[in-house]
């Protein structure tokens, strides 16, 4: 079993709610992978990599994905989400706007 968590970042740092999101993947006992999409999120991309218990950090680093819109976000997380058996996204009015939004491009809502 792995376990994806999404990361909510400013791009140079992660924000609480993804080091929350990474805390209850590592309760459900999955290995942890955290993607940070975003354009020039490299800081926060290795902020990630030190988080205990993450074992590996997809680093998607895109124009598009500048804002971090819900709509470039959700078709990226959706074309990698078969790869896991779980996909967790802070509890942030972010994370509620992208979750339903790949929920509907896997047709699982």
């Amino acid at each position: 079993m792995t376990t994806l968590v999404v990361a909510e970042h400013d791009h140079a740092s992660l924000k609480g709610a993804t080091l929350n999101a990474v805390t209850a993947a590592l309760a459900c006992g999955s290995e942890v992978h955290v993607l940070v999409a975003g354009c020039d999120a490299a800081a926060a991309a290795q902020q990630a990599a030190q988080v205990s218990g993450v074992t590996k950090v997809l680093h998607a680093d895109h124009g598009a994905l500048a804002h971090q819109l819900a709509e470039n976000l959700a078709a990226l997380v959706a074309s990698i989400a078969p790869a896991y058996t779980h996909v967790l996204f802070p509890a942030t009015a972010n994370g509620k706007n992208t979750a339903p939004r790949v929920a509907a491009l896997l047709d699982v809502a």
